[in-house]
């Protein structure tokens, strides 16, 4: 019997959608996951990969908006003297 709690890619796009309303396509989250800004599948069946569905929720409640950039830092600001 299947683990209910492991996922395989066209169920991670779906469950994204469902937590955070966000399309991706199964491309783009593959690419998310190979560029390492996606969780890593935590098993596999055959050449199919499968995500743990609590690692994938969290991620996807917690990931940086479109068009976020996370390798930029904010300026510090300067104390009024």
């Amino acid at each position: 019997m299947a683990n209910p709690h492991r996922l395989t890619t066209d169920q991670v796009v779906d469950l994204i959608k469902e937590e955070t309303g966000t399309e991706l396509s199964v491309s783009t989250f593959r690419g998310y996951v190979s560029r390492g800004q996606a969780p890593a599948p935590v098993e596999k069946i055959g050449r199919t990969p499968l995500w743990k569905r609590s690692e994938i929720v969290e991620w996807a409640n917690n990931r940086p908006g479109q068009g976020a950039r996370t390798d930029i830092r904010k300026p510090r600001r300067r104390r009024a003297e």
